[in-house]
């Protein structure tokens, strides 16, 4: 059944109708609110994070939620998305570094690189054993590769690469056009050729390319924190993790709560992925001063209005100690 649309003035009332506050954002702020800065959908989206009464003359509406508060929420969410794709963007870098680097070692060290075989391999599907998973990857990784000419010839930023190697192109130039989803891949498949570990497992690498994916087109990512009881949804937290998270002081309980949410199962992948591999210290130094800004200083500013948001508080003091324990 179709929804029907509605004028910003009923969407207001709706929110009233289910609980929503406004005593500190009145109805006038929030209709301009709504015409001019945010929309009622993604806007909304941010209620998931609170509870709503059981029973009682309240029940089904939410408790304790102004519309103020999701106006932050959201305010911070946007913040958050910038500097996880920062971060997710220096890893694809230092990444995409250590792979010519290892490119390299073998064409100097072994005589059996030269920049081109590892391309002919993966896109041979060289990793892959069964005739019939060969067939259909090898097809998959040449129809990637080919739609990337097409995508691009009119890309000023890659057209000169497509234009240089448009017959036959060697690994430093072909990882200028690819994804960080064409990076895993392509790092999935060295590490099974050659046993060369990356530092990075793929699965951690699939979740930062989720994530950075989900902030670069902008979708919330902090709308729901809540934990998730389905062990299909978030997986057992893997060991180098856990470890990651006992070193910043963090228990048994409140690993399992948190972990079993998606949003933040993922940036704590992305947050232990950069601090392994980022490595370089202006890079590094400028993105850490950054999170530990947005961590004591922006998520501080209203923060009367989550003290008695259980779910964010704790959420908040979760990232507070990996905070304190990246340098």
């Amino acid at each position: 059944m179709k929804k029907p649309m509605k004028t910003v003035r009923e969407l207001i009332q709706h929110m009233k109708n289910k609980g929503i506050g406004f005593n500190i954002l009145n109805e006038v702020e929030a209709e301009e609110h709504l015409n001019n800065h945010n929309n009622y959908f993604k806007l909304t989206a941010y209620r998931k994070n609170y509870t709503k009464y059981t029973s009682g003359s309240n029940k089904d509406k939410y408790e304790r939620l102004e519309f103020a508060y999701l106006v932050e929420l959201a305010r911070i969410d946007a913040e958050i998305r910038s500097l996880l794709l920062d971060m997710a963007l220096d890893i694809e870098h230092f990444l995409k570094v250590a792979l010519i680097k290892v490119v390299e070692n073998e064409m100097i060290n072994k005589k059996v690189e030269d920049g081109y075989k590892i391309l002919d391999g993966y896109f041979n599907a060289d990793d892959i054993i069964d005739v019939a998973d060969k067939f259909k990857i090898r097809t998959s990784r040449r129809n990637q590769f080919n739609n990337k000419f097409p995508q691009n010839i009119k890309n000023p930023y890659c057209f000169g690469l497509i234009k240089k190697y448009n017959e036959e192109i060697p690994i430093w130039a072909y990882i200028e056009l690819c994804s960080f989803g064409d990076i895993k891949d392509l790092i999935a498949y060295y590490s099974c050729i050659t046993g060369w570990n990356p530092g990075v497992d793929i699965i951690t690498l699939d979740r930062i390319r989720q994530l950075r994916n989900a902030c670069a087109h902008g979708n919330c990512i902090i709308n729901d924190l809540t934990h998730n009881k389905s062990s299909t949804v978030a997986p057992k937290t893997p060991q180098f993790l856990a470890q990651f998270l006992i070193n910043a002081g963090i228990n048994q309980g409140s690993r399992h709560n948190k972990m079993s949410n998606p949003r933040i199962n993922q940036i704590v992948h992305l947050l232990y992925t950069f601090d392994k591999i980022v490595v370089t210290d202006n890079t590094r130094n400028n993105r850490v001063r950054e999170f530990k800004n947005l961590i004591s200083g922006r998520l501080q500013e209203h923060k009367d209005y989550f003290k008695n948001n259980q779910l964010l508080s704790t959420t908040y003091d979760f990232f507070q100690k990996i905070a304190n324990t990246i340098k």
